[in-house]
């Protein structure tokens, strides 16, 4: 059975025209895929395969080497607890701990209403935020076992939750269908989506097309009068 609607097929075919080779779109239509049914099934697969004339098998060599594309179902926000050095001395243990007595699940495992997935990863290179997680890859630094389950509590009432660059973390399906189309003028888009950055960032005000910012100590600023 078709995982792809109409619809979607028509956004697959704007994705795939970004590409000088057809078969170069299969990640992006993976995450389409995702965006739809919460993670990669075999069907959306067949779906992706016969999109860009491709086997089954070759799709799933491509998408079985990222994690960001999940294989089973997941929650629609996905906790991930740093466990590496600097965050398990500081006490990120703890941290998970009181994120699995909360949900009630294992590392690995999703809540029976579908909400959250829990995972132990490895270094979130945020050692400077230790203990850091993130919520649909949105960086929390500095996490107390107690903050967790706020925040748990905040997303399961429906409320806003930000993350410390001040995104609003966002259900997983958006996410992977923002990762899909990047790129892609959609109708159904707004000025303010079509601002957005891969992942729901915002870019900065001096980060505008054409511009690259100025780092102190090593770049010069630009001398006044335009010269170069």
């Amino acid at each position: 059975m078709s995982v792809l609607t109409d619809e979607m097929r028509s956004v697959a075919e704007q994705i795939v025209a970004k590409y000088p080779n057809r078969r170069s779109a299969a990640l992006p239509l993976l995450f389409l895929v995702q965006s739809v049914e919460g993670h990669v099934t075999d069907s959306g697969m067949r779906d992706v395969a016969d999109i860009l004339g491709l086997t089954p098998a070759e799709v799933l060599a491509t998408g079985s080497f990222y994690t960001m594309l999940k294989k089973k179902p997941q929650g629609e926000y996905l906790i991930s607890v740093c466990r590496n050095i600097s965050c398990t001395h500081l006490g990120a243990h703890k941290v998970f701990d009181a994120a699995r007595e909360k949900l009630g699940i294992e590392p690995g495992g999703t809540t029976p209403d579908g909400r959250f997935s829990l995972e132990a990863a490895e270094c979130l290179a945020t050692c400077d935020g230790a203990p850091s997680m993130q919520i649909n890859y949105e960086d929390f630094y500095k996490v107390t076992p107690s903050e967790v389950v706020e925040i748990i509590d905040s997303l399961a009432a429906g409320k806003d939750v930000k993350s410390v660059a001040g995104e609003t973390v966002r259900p997983a399906k958006d996410i992977a269908f923002e990762t899909a189309t990047a790129g892609l003028d959609l109708p159904h888009e707004t000025a303010d989506t079509r601002e957005r950055l891969v992942g729901g960032e915002s870019p900065p005000s001096d980060m505008a097309p054409g511009h690259r910012p100025v780092v102190p100590g090593i770049d010069a600023p630009p001398a006044e009068g335009g010269g170069s």
